[in-house]
């Protein structure tokens, strides 16, 4: 299992906004049940088996180009762990917030 962060810019749309195009790409994990995300303000967390992560990352640039992007710059961070097995992103979170000594809140990010 990998956690990725994923952030998809498309470049070159004559406007600084490009929230629809963005949106696009996101909707590509819609309907699929085999990798966890968590949609944030900056970008995309996908958490699962390493190969469908990196097709559904494929799947979300071309869902870009194809509503009308002519260029997408792809930010991908991998996370993966070999000396055993990787937290959930919730219990990441969870962690950390036990560290800081606050009680757990809710998700910045939505699943849908």
């Amino acid at each position: 299992m990998i956690v990725a962060e994923v952030s998809i810019e498309p470049i070159g749309t004559g406007t600084p906004s490009y929230g629809d195009l963005v949106a696009e790409s996101v909707k590509v994990l819609k309907g699929q049940n085999d990798v966890t995300y968590d949609i944030t303000a900056m970008g995309t967390i996908l958490e699962g088996d390493r190969e469908k992560v990196i097709r559904l990352v494929n799947e979300m640039t071309e869902a870009c180009f194809k509503a009308g992007a002519k260029r997408c710059l792809t930010n991908v961070r991998l996370d993966e762990r070999r000396d055993r097995p990787m937290l959930p992103m919730e219990e990441m979170e969870r962690q950390i917030e036990q560290k800081l000594g606050i009680a757990p809140g809710p998700r910045m990010g939505t699943r849908i």
